[in-house]
């Protein structure tokens, strides 16, 4: 299977967060649009992370409910491997 592949089946579309918002705004964006993922980006829309419900239940794990005050940088993993359209055929 390549990502080629997965974009035909669950789109193309990238739901976007900022570093500086709350875990709180994250959790409403992934309801809101039914996925389990954001991509973290910056005022210039470069990825500098990404979120997950994993990230996300581990911080509420750790520090309770006051986690979702949090900024979203605080809980994301910063290492993210991107590939451009060229790259998905194969």
């Amino acid at each position: 299977m390549t990502v080629a592949h997965i974009l035909l089946e669950k789109g193309s579309s990238v739901v976007t967060i900022q570093p500086g918002r709350t875990l709180e705004e994250a959790v409403h964006l992934l309801a809101e649009h039914s996925i389990g993922a954001l991509v973290v980006t910056d005022e210039r829309q470069t990825v500098v992370g990404i979120i997950s419900e994993r990230d996300i239940l581990r911080a509420l794990a750790h520090q309770g409910a006051s986690a979702l005050d949090a900024p979203v940088s605080h809980y994301m993993t910063p290492e993210v491997v991107t590939c451009h359209r060229p790259e998905l055929q194969g």
